[in-house]
């Protein structure tokens, strides 16, 4: 490292712990309806679930918080896994629940969808959205980053517009620990606050920043897709390289409420609690 070590004045090193993380990777696609004990289609919704970090079930987190129900891509999909509401859709349905939570986290609108094989209706809306500064854990290759500021979170993917260094800290002062290349795609963390620069990773691991203007928010059909059972354990075991550090970050939390209607009228809620997180969506019970 270069002379800029001795300042490292928000980076609070404090060794995060997740007791009970289990590390979910479901893949079944091919999977309906059996009738004789095989999976049904609400457990088939568990193959949306995917990401480098694969889905968390049944982690305790921040007291009076709840429990966490799945963490980065695919995590609104497995939020539902298990839950009343994903029993009473078909496949098709349960994709429609978990496509209509995300465009209404994106677009802050109100989304009514309908699953085509039941006839069940449903509307699912943002109910309530607050922003926090919060301690936040965020696994760091130390030997890449000089400087770690506090951050908003993004969690995304990106593609590089041009060729671009990768510094050590939120500046070109700092000393150059890697590059991108033009369409390259990345992860990013989030953007520092009051700067023009994203912290990135790789392999689940911040690795250093790249100034805004030379990152662009990837489509949806390009964000990081879900992961098989081998590329998750592989990204896991990489993950490990990092040191996990506590971060100060802007973290935006939203409620979102969704009501499915039976053809006979009836009517189900619920709810669950989606937030901002370093590797994507993080869920939690509402």
């Amino acid at each position: 490292m270069n002379d800029k070590n001795s300042q490292l004045p928000y980076l609070n090193i404090k060794t995060f712990r997740t007791a009970g993380v289990v590390v979910l990777v479901v893949s079944l696609l091919g999977c309906g309806s059996t009738g004789d004990g095989g999976f049904t289609g609400s457990d088939a919704f568990g193959s949306l679930i995917g990401g480098a970090t694969g889905a968390l079930i049944g982690s305790q987190i921040g007291s009076g918080r709840g429990r966490l129900l799945a963490s980065g891509a695919g995590a609104i999909a497995g939020a539902f896994i298990g839950r009343e509401i994903a029993r009473q859709l078909s496949r098709s349905g349960q994709q429609q629940l978990a496509q209509a939570n995300t465009r209404a986290l994106e677009t802050g609108q109100p989304q009514v969808w309908r699953d085509p094989e039941t006839g069940v209706t449903g509307r699912t809306e943002v109910t309530q959205r607050t922003t926090a500064r919060e301690q936040v854990p965020v696994r760091v290759k130390k030997d890449r980053i000089d400087q770690m500021p506090p951050i908003d979170l993004i969690g995304s993917t990106y593609i590089a517009t041009a060729g671009s260094n990768v510094r050590g800290g939120p500046g070109t002062d700092y000393r150059s620990v890697g590059g991108l290349s033009a369409g390259q795609r990345v992860h990013v963390i989030g953007k520092v606050q009051n700067k023009n620069w994203y912290l990135i990773s790789e392999d689940g691991a911040a690795n250093g920043f790249v100034a805004t203007q030379l990152l662009k928010a990837a489509p949806a059909e390009q964000q990081a897709p879900p992961a098989t059972a081998s590329a998750t354990a592989s990204a896991t075991a990489s993950a490990t390289a990092g040191d996990t550090v506590m971060v100060d970050a802007n973290r935006t939390c939203s409620l979102n409420t969704t009501k499915v209607t039976q053809p006979d009228g009836s009517v189900t809620e619920d709810r669950i609690r989606i937030c901002e997180g370093p590797d994507g969506y993080v869920i939690e019970d509402a």
